[in-house]
């Protein structure tokens, strides 16, 4: 009887695990109505304070609705947060429905992918987002105590914000340290989640050069 028991509990959660409802993806309405189905839109526009992103649906984990604005989280811990601009497809038991962003708390995503490009440099920005991506342009040109010089990205460990100074401490591999002022400067990124897009400098907090 014990054997039978211990049977039937393995077989009950070997089908669950393999029931389509334990993979899909699940929506949560402000209303409290949950739907587990799949979302078809093949990507989601966020409007941010630093620019108007397109992130692609296959990198997402999830979206949630935090202090009036949405916070998207992504592969490898990246976050964006912003206003949804997309309204969300949402297939369910063979019913596909459109859900507009006033109508959304949460949306989980069943399964993502990990990034597999434009993870060369990593973005902390000052409204607590990051994200993974990659430069666009080679080298920065910053002007100095010294004078004006253009740095290789190769060459850069970090360029960080220093918040009690305004100003930003730029840290070489092969050479010292030194400080600039950014502020009115961007740096075109591709994000590993998304598309290409120009970055302020008032915007970022720390970009590490992997």
């Amino acid at each position: 009887m014990k054997n039978y028991l211990v049977t039937f509990i393995l077989f009950f959660l070997i089908a669950f695990m393999l029931s389509p409802a334990v993979f899909a993806d699940q929506i949560v309405l402000q209303n409290g109505q949950q739907l587990r189905g799949d979302v078809q839109n093949p990507s989601l526009t966020l409007q941010t304070s630093y620019a108007e992103l397109n992130l692609q649906s296959q990198y997402l984990n999830k979206i949630e609705r935090a202090n009036g604005n949405f916070v998207v989280r992504a592969s490898a811990s990246n976050r964006f947060s912003g206003q949804l601009l997309s309204d969300i497809i949402f297939l369910s038991n063979g019913r596909e429905q459109t859900f507009s962003a006033a109508e959304i708390s949460s949306v989980d995503f069943s399964n993502n992918d990990a990034f597999n490009d434009n993870t060369q440099i990593s973005v902390s920005l000052r409204n607590d987002d990051f994200f993974s991506a990659s430069t666009v342009e080679n080298s920065i040109r910053i002007n100095t105590s010294l004078g004006s010089l253009n740095i290789s990205y190769n060459n850069l460990n970090a360029i960080e914000y220093l918040r009690g100074e305004d100003i930003y401490l730029i840290r070489r591999r092969n050479a010292s340290n030194i400080k600039a002022n950014l502020n009115g400067q961007s740096i075109i990124v591709w994000p590993a989640a998304g598309e290409i897009f120009k970055l302020g400098f008032e915007h970022v907090s720390e970009i590490v050069f992997n």
